[in-house]
């Protein structure tokens, strides 16, 4: 089985492919390009779900809401802002050359995530009519508090955390049904956008990620080379390979091309939303 994801923002968050993308004119919002994605996914009748921001929904409704609404598509959580970072946690990077993210690392208090977790929750359901059971922060962030938070708001499948060695999806002792990634994550390796050979040869430097599975990154189409790789080891086996595919690292890559050969070999095998892998746990 196949466990196609996505994370998708709203344009106000400034997420590092949006800033590229307006530093050279042009002004393609995350949600135009996830309408691109979706009709990609159309054309091969590939589920997926999306984890997308609560203000994605308060800013952009009008925009996201075929995607909302296609059969293909299960909506999960993803936060309410981001985890937005302050200016000067983005000059420190720039002038360092530390890994620049597009998110902060903390939730904040028990009460202040409860809340982020409520509001996300809260606005999709009136914006669709439907209770999210699906999540994944931003930026992979996650506490000792957010999966009792997620369980008490009614969360049951999580995707926070990247395990090339875990085929399978797990029940946590939260309650919580877990499915990480497993196959290599496309952002951090793959060169587009602002990620320029230059650029990751200056942040390696200072790379912080001593746990992924590889600190390389590659061209699409070599990354690609190795996903599909992975994704068809783990669904020969049985498993259930979950990958994350972004909307604005498909198009600036090299404009769906790769994603559009990926989704050829997808959908010659099963494919499921986050919400049908509590079928599939070890």
């Amino acid at each position: 089985m196949i466990c196609l994801t996505t994370d998708l923002h709203h344009y106000s968050l400034g997420v590092n492919e949006i800033q590229f993308l307006r530093a050279h004119g042009d002004y393609t919002s995350e949600v135009k390009a996830g309408i691109e994605y979706l009709k990609l996914c159309e054309k091969y009748n590939v589920k997926y779900t999306v984890y997308t921001t609560g203000k994605t929904f308060a800013e952009e409704w009008d925009q996201f809401r075929p995607i909302s609404e296609s059969p293909l598509v299960e909506v999960g959580g993803h936060t309410y802002e981001g985890l937005p970072r302050g200016r000067f946690s983005k000059l420190w990077a720039a002038m360092t050359g530390s890994v620049s993210l597009s998110h902060g690392d903390s939730h904040g208090s028990y009460a202040k995530q409860k809340k982020d977790v409520r509001k996300t929750a809260d606005i999709i359901r009136r914006r669709t009519g439907k209770d999210i059971v699906s999540w994944r922060s931003h930026g992979f962030v996650y506490d000792d508090n957010t999966h009792e938070i997620l369980v008490d708001m009614g969360i049951k499948y999580i995707s926070d955390a990247l395990d090339w060695d875990n085929r399978h999806p797990v029940k946590l002792e939260s309650g919580l049904i877990s499915h990480p990634l497993n196959v290599i994550e496309d952002h951090d390796h793959i060169y587009h956008a602002h990620r320029t050979k230059e650029l990751v040869a200056k942040q390696q430097k200072n790379w912080s990620f001593k746990d992924d599975p590889t600190t390389e990154s590659y061209t699409i189409e070599k990354w690609a080379d190795i996903a599909e790789q992975q994704v068809l080891n783990i669904e020969s086996s049985g498993g259930v390979a979950t990958i994350l595919l972004h909307p604005l690292c498909m198009y600036t890559a090299d404009r769906f091309k790769t994603f559009e050969r990926m989704l050829k070999v997808f959908a010659q095998h099963k494919t499921i939303w986050a919400c049908e892998v509590g079928e599939y746990v070890s």
